[in-house]
């Protein structure tokens, strides 16, 4: 079987990446402000995602994309059916990203 993968990133033209998107996927990778903005633009449908992997979860919220990374995770929630599962990939697990995996994991 062939996958398709979307990878959205910024310092590239989005249109592609827009392109992409529309055509549909089985693998979508994304930096969070580049999948914010094509959330923003509409350009994204999770409805039939059924696993999200946050790698480096630990970096990203220490760097300050918690609210970004909530923000992205609340949307893929409202469009996706309850079993969703949510992965956050680390090589450390201090207090403050156990929280926030505490609270968007079962």
């Amino acid at each position: 079987m062939e996958y398709t993968c979307a990878t959205v990133y910024g310092g590239v033209s989005i249109d592609e990446q827009t392109h992409q998107l529309k055509n549909g996927c089985e693998i979508f990778v994304g930096t969070t402000g580049r999948v914010l903005d094509h959330l923003n633009r509409g350009n994204i449908d999770f409805t039939a995602i059924k696993t999200v992997i946050l790698d480096e979860a630990d970096q990203m919220l220490k760097l300050g994309f918690k609210e970004d990374i909530e923000e992205i995770l609340r949307f893929v929630k409202r469009q996706c059916k309850d079993d969703l599962q949510v992965c956050l990939f680390s090589a450390t697990i201090p207090g403050w990203v156990r929280s926030v995996a505490n609270y968007h994991m079962k």
